[in-house]
């Protein structure tokens, strides 16, 4: 009777801690698409509440199972603990599909494959470490993946450390990237990579079973699969990932060292624009009294005519000292005006309609990396058309101003493709052209704002929402 007891708590134990274990490898999948893939999910109570449904599936399951399958023998077990993962994974993909707010369908099959390939890894990982360390004998393997698949004190100790893996990827990855919104999105090749390094690692345990028997006995052939992943797991489990990630931050660290080589160009143009209208205001105050007193000296000879042009070329001159473009924020200013510049040089038409009253009260950093990267995107992309345009209106609503950045381009674009690359076209050399719409939605949303983009045939709309200052 204590045997049973002891049995029971053991087997209900494993099903908690294999439920958990999934619970937080599909919030893990979730943080792993918005961080390094660059989806868009909103990590909401509600979702976190709809991975533990998965709870409830399993208790319906396990009673099931006990009702009419309680004295089912070994091949009956192995074939419900199968149909019981077809369940949970059929759950998960449901999961993901309400998950994703873009393509749903496309992002949860992609979800899907990670979360299935991530729990064969996760699994292997911790299976055969675990049955390293308690011998990894031929017996011992009959028993734990045949006999008694999922029973017994060694698979709760598989199980938990299953769950404790998991857990800790999740909180390095939640509490290391996606809290402090430190996105590396990694790139194609090294997402094929990854795959390729995954389903690698899930045929290693097979290795040994591929030696001829003439060459090793059955019993070395376990021992020496347990030591492979015992001792080389740390290497041959991390070597991956650990690459990719390092990769994709190195990626990411460059980027932001652009944003920052940027800001430091506006904050340099903004120093000698200051510089240059200083002077030339100094010059044009010292010149003033003497520009008035000819203007007088006209108008008392009865030379009308000529005090008018003269006025009118003073007044050119107070105009040609003030801002050729205000927004309503001094860095904005700097940033258009600089942009303009380039435009001029390109011969593309600019207009700037509207003013943002009271100025925008977000980072100098984070203005570059919304409004410099967004601008320079939109040159790019009229400068290959042949009646080049853009144009730039501020408006505001009760609690946001709304940039709107219009600019003509040669086709219609694919605008899933463009917010997750790193550029606007598809030059060879894309990282020498900004950082992709991506990072500037990125920003946006890091200053609680709201990006949206629309394309026709003939012209590309951007869209900016950032919260007006209280």
């Amino acid at each position: 009777m204590t045997d049973t007891l002891a049995n029971d708590i053991i087997g209900i134990s494993t099903t908690i801690v294999s439920n958990f274990q999934i619970v937080v490898a599909l919030l893990l999948m979730v943080v792993i698409e918005v961080c390094f893939l660059g989806r868009q999910v909103e990590f909401s109570k509600k979702l976190i509440l709809s991975a533990f449904g998965i709870t409830g599936v399993t208790l319906i399951c396990t009673v099931l199972v006990n009702i009419f399958f309680a004295n089912a023998d070994s091949d009956l077990v192995l074939v419900l603990q199968y149909f019981i993962a077809g369940i949970f994974y059929a759950y998960a993909f449901v999961f993901f599909l309400v998950a994703f707010k873009e393509k749903r369908l496309k992002r949860a099959v992609e979800a899907w494959i990670w979360f299935f390939l991530f729990n064969q890894y996760i699994s292997t990982f911790s299976n055969m470490t675990v049955f390293y360390l308690v011998g990894g004998t031929d017996e011992l393997a009959y028993v734990l993946f045949y006999e008694k698949l999922g029973i017994g004190p060694i698979w709760l100790a598989m199980t938990s450390a299953n769950f404790i893996f998991t857990l800790a990827l999740f909180l390095i990855t939640y509490f290391g990237f996606y809290k402090p919104k430190k996105y590396c999105i990694i790139n194609v090749p090294a997402r094929v990579l990854f795959i390729v390094w995954i389903v690698t690692f899930l045929f290693m345990p097979i290795i040994p079973v591929l030696i001829p028997s003439e060459f090793i006995t059955f019993e070395e052939r376990y021992h020496i699969m347990s030591v492979m992943f015992g001792l080389g797991i740390i290497i041959l489990g991390l070597a991956a990932p650990v690459f990719v990630v390092i990769s994709s931050a190195e990626r990411s660290y460059l980027e932001k060292n652009k944003a920052q080589e940027a800001y430091i160009s506006a904050e340099l143009e903004y120093i000698e624009q200051y510089k240059r209208k200083q002077t030339e205001t100094r010059a044009f105050r010292h010149d003033i009294n003497n520009q008035l007193a000819m203007t007088q000296m006209m108008l008392e000879e009865g030379q009308s005519d000529q005090a008018k042009e003269h006025i009118r070329d003073m007044l050119g001159n107070i105009s040609s000292l003030s801002p050729k473009y205000v927004s309503g924020d001094e860095m904005l200013d700097i940033i258009i005006s600089m942009k303009a510049d380039k435009m001029d040089e390109l011969n593309i038409r600019f207009a700037l309609e509207g003013v943002a009253d009271g100025g925008l009260k977000i980072k100098p950093m984070d203005m570059c990396s919304i409004f410099a990267n967004a601008l320079d995107n939109a040159i790019e992309a009229a400068s290959s058309c042949e009646d080049p345009f853009v144009s730039f209106s501020i408006k505001r609503t009760d609690k946001f101003f709304v940039f709107k950045i219009t600019n003509s381009a040669s086709g219609k674009v694919d605008i899933e493709k463009l917010l997750n690359s790193t550029g606007y076209t598809s030059k060879k050399d894309k990282e020498s052209h900004g950082f992709g719409l991506m990072n500037v939605r990125r920003t946006v949303e890091a200053c609680d704002g709201i990006l949206k983009v629309s394309s026709e045939e003939n012209t590309f709309v951007l869209s900016i929402m950032l919260p007006r200052p209280l």
